[in-house]
């Protein structure tokens, strides 16, 4: 059985990408439970027949027990479906500002569900994952006092290409194609109508270190270029510039939508002991506007030193994440993770990718706990 469930819970968790840059791909690099990102560990693992400890004396009853929790171990692998769950907060650093009015607090509540099928004939996993949001803080920016929010939803399909194995060594290549269901209310407002979001992967596991890689290419189709919304429901004129009337019901406001993207992830996992392990994660991904045409050298009051056609956008998500599983089917998180334009706002400084050292309050660095349960 793949363990693809346990990839898209990993890497929701790990980094905040958008859905259309592999934003549920790049934590997920262990998909099918090759890369080790994020293992579900089973503790009752039997030791060797031959191994030679104080054990050897134990009654032969127990030995029986250890037996039946192998045979159990073997069916939940052999199994072709698997469901997930997961819970989570996350706090921004937004709210550890000391200056009373540049402090933002950010926090929220995250659930999510998760279901595989792994098709026997051509061994291919069928996914689906949906889940929302609960806003614990206040009005601020795009976000509603307490608001409640879907999340996008994704379906897919993901498949191991090739592994291999050898002791403590193992190598593999993954491949997934994921198709976003616009359920979000920032979907819902740009009118999406899906992103296809195809990924490759690669992974090698070498005795306690796990390196993996991902690349992954967003397309997205939506029903205009910019974000309509209708006059008769929010008074567009009062508060955007550069609106546009596009019919009696729909008037576009300043921006040109993301088309395009493609993102990179990197990710080095370390399991301390079976039951704890810490992984670094590094995604770096380019966004493209769409090219609707509006801008061209032929406007007057177009700067000759001005790059018409599509707009592009940078950035990047860093994140530390330790994982601890107490239990079969339960696993629980610690996060840092940092979303945010790979340059300062004057184009001049790299940011670190870890941490905001520049602007706390715009929480675009993220503290979250995470618990997610599977089977």
């Amino acid at each position: 059985m793949h363990t693809r469930l346990t990839t898209l819970m990993a890497l929701a968790a790990s980094l905040s990408l958008p859905v259309s840059a592999m934003a549920q791909e790049a934590v997920n690099t262990d998909s099918k439970d090759t890369s080790g990102l994020h293992h579900i560990v089973k503790s009752d693992e039997a030791k060797p027949a031959d191994a030679k400890s104080a054990d050897e004396a134990k009654p032969a009853e127990e030995a029986k027990n250890s037996d039946k929790k192998d045979d159990s171990d073997k069916k939940d692998d052999d199994k072709s479906w698997s469901v997930a769950a997961t819970l989570g907060f996350d706090l921004g650093l937004g709210a550890f500002t000391k200056h009373e009015y540049a402090k933002r607090i950010r926090s929220r509540f995250k659930f999510s569900v998760a279901g595989t099928y792994t098709i026997p004939v051509i061994d291919v996993d069928i996914y689906a994952q949906t889940g929302f949001s609960q806003w614990m803080s206040k009005a601020g920016g795009t976000n509603g006092q307490y608001e409640f929010r879907w999340a996008d939803s994704e379906i897919g399909l993901a498949r191991n290409i090739w592994s291999y194995k050898s002791g403590d060594f193992k190598l593999s290549f993954d491949a997934s194609l994921g198709f976003t269901l616009p359920t979000s209310t920032a979907s819902i407002n740009t009118n999406l109508y899906t992103t296809i979001a195809p990924t490759l992967s690669a992974s090698f596991t070498l005795d306690k270190f796990t390196f993996a890689y991902g690349i992954t290419y967003g397309h997205s189709f939506h029903k205009y270029t910019s974000t309509t919304l209708d006059p008769s429901e929010v008074d567009v004129l009062s508060r955007s510039t550069g609106e546009e009337l596009l019919g009696a019901h729909a008037v576009a406001i300043g921006g040109v939508l993301t088309e395009i993207e493609l993102a990179n992830q990197f990710a080095i996992n370390y399991q301390f002991i079976k039951q704890f392990g810490m992984t670094v994660g590094l995604a770096v991904a380019d966004g493209w506007t769409y090219d609707n045409g509006t801008i061209s050298k032929d406007d007057e009051f177009v700067s000759p030193y001005a790059k018409v056609g599509r707009g592009h956008s940078q950035y990047s998500s860093g994140s530390l994440t330790f994982t601890y599983v107490p239990i079969k089917y339960v696993s629980l998180a610690l996060s840092m993770v940092s979303t945010q334009p790979w340059k300062t706002a004057d184009n001049k400084t790299l940011r670190f990718p870890w941490f905001d050292t520049v602007s706390p309050s715009k929480n675009f660095t993220k503290f979250m706990f995470t618990a997610a349960f599977s089977y």
